[in-house]
């Protein structure tokens, strides 16, 4: 009992989540979930989500929230796309460096013309759109062919590992990673013991910027265009799979790096699970729907009603 007393089964709930997601398809499928073939396919199905989540808990420590990432990662896509036709080897730094300039506009207006992040992001996901239609002009762009064979598995499991590794280094060892939940624990104490609050909002969306260039350069070499519904999706998985993870929306000393892992692979096999039932599409965006929600309603702080900031 003195056992028991101890465990936090808050913290426990997104584990038991996950595990639960996955015996339950398991068994739905027919023992389906574990096959070699499968487990690839998972894989490759949360590359995306697990790289946009890790960046995306830097904003959540800090207690705030991105609407614009999907939008950053098609205009990124986009200007890979144009310059891939000059040199493709340009396309993935110019990805990186649109993302981050967007990235860098992001942390302006919400740290430099004080509007919460939520606003904030918001209307420069409008202002991205609107560059989105103007480049691609109601139609889309294409890669080089061959820049497709760049698609491999062994890219991406060295892509994620790496950004995983980097995440945690980050999150958990440096300066910058302590300074982003002191920032979402308390901003005017943070700024009393001498952190540089801005900067570090500044950075936390720089580095989303950066992940979501480098995803736009992938999106490129998996589907070969670039289109206005190029990342349309993101967002949403992203949010469920860091709420499903544990990470507050209030951020603070609460928000865990663990949950990334957790939180995408929840997604991830529960993507993967629907698919193995054979769900249609308009079912599968009924149930994440359902699956946001519930996330969101178990992660909810009511006693301090959380603001985003």
């Amino acid at each position: 009992m003195d056992f028991l007393k101890k465990v936090n089964f808050k913290t426990l709930f997104p584990l038991l989540g996950l595990i639960g997601v996955v015996l339950f398809f398991q068994i739905i499928t027919g023992g389906k979930v574990f096959q070699t073939k499968n487990i690839m396919a998972v894989i490759n199905s949360s590359f995306f989500i697990l790289i946009a989540t890790v960046a995306f808990s830097f904003i959540m420590s800090v207690g705030n929230l991105d609407l614009s990432m999907g939008t950053v990662m098609a205009v990124s896509c986009t200007c890979a796309a144009v310059v891939a036709k000059i040199s493709p080897f340009l396309a993935l730094p110019v990805a990186i460096l649109v993302g981050g300039i967007f990235g860098a506009f992001n942390g302006f207006v919400h740290a430099d013309m004080k509007l919460g992040s939520l606003i904030a992001t918001m209307t420069t996901q409008s202002i991205f759109s609107g560059i989105l239609v103007l480049i691609l002009d109601g139609g889309t762009l294409s890669a080089p062919k061959y820049m497709l064979s760049w698609n491999t598995m062994s890219l991406k499991i060295t892509a994620m590992l790496i950004i995983v590794l980097i995440g945690i280094y980050l999150f958990n060892f440096t300066a910058y990673g302590k300074q982003c939940r002191a920032v979402g624990s308390c901003a005017e104490a943070a700024r009393l013991c001498g952190v540089s609050v801005r900067r570090v909002k500044y950075m936390t969306f720089i580095n989303m910027g950066f992940a979501m260039g480098a995803l736009g350069f992938f999106s490129l070499i998996r589907t070969g265009t670039a289109s206005a519904t190029t990342g349309s999706d993101l967002m949403m998985n992203v949010w469920c799979a860091a709420l499903l993870g544990g990470l507050p929306l209030s951020g603070g000393s609460a928000a865990k790096f663990r949950s990334v892992l957790i939180g995408s692979f929840t997604m991830a096999f529960l993507a993967n699970g629907m698919t193995l039932m054979g769900l249609l599409s308009r079912d599968k965006q009924l149930i994440q729907g359902i699956v946001f929600l519930i996330a969101v309603a178990i992660s909810f702080d009511r006693k301090h009603m959380v603001v985003i900031k």
